[in-house]
């Protein structure tokens, strides 16, 4: 426990807190960074925090400017400096992963092999026509 207390101290310390997590059920972690934590009821709320929470699991968020923001199951929501209640409320995207990864999106997370078969197809498109004996690109 002295390991999470330590963990969640620098955490919270790395920015100025915008509030604190109110309740927590089951498994919800925090992620700043290359720095990850699971969350317990007190721990501070920075900029640029992400919270995702588990299957059957939740925490309520509560502001320093009044505004609380409950992350059901299988959501995920970033809090950064700046938000307005309802742009944070509207930031609560669901985390449905597909395979073994999931890429975020605006529209919350879509497996990666979607995204990669969508680049893929555009970079097939734009290279539509070439006969492989293009001139090289010139410096102008």
């Amino acid at each position: 426990m002295a390991i999470f207390g330590l963990a969640t101290s620098a955490f919270a310390l790395a920015r100025a807190s915008l509030g604190t997590v109110s309740n927590v059920t089951g498994v919800v972690s925090a992620t700043q960074g290359a720095t990850a934590v699971n969350v317990a009821p007190g721990t501070a709320i920075t900029s640029g925090t992400r919270f995702i929470s588990a299957s059957g699991s939740s925490a309520t968020l509560s502001l320093n400017n009044g505004c609380t923001v409950t992350v059901p199951p299988n959501h995920g929501v970033t809090v950064t400096r700046g938000m307005t209640c309802p742009q944070l409320q509207a930031a609560v995207v669901p985390i449905v992963p597909v395979g073994p990864v999931a890429v975020a999106t605006s529209q919350g997370f879509v497996p990666a092999l979607a995204v990669l078969g969508g680049i893929g197809l555009a970079a097939a498109a734009l290279g539509q026509g070439s006969s492989g004996n293009d001139p090289p690109l010139s410096a102008r």
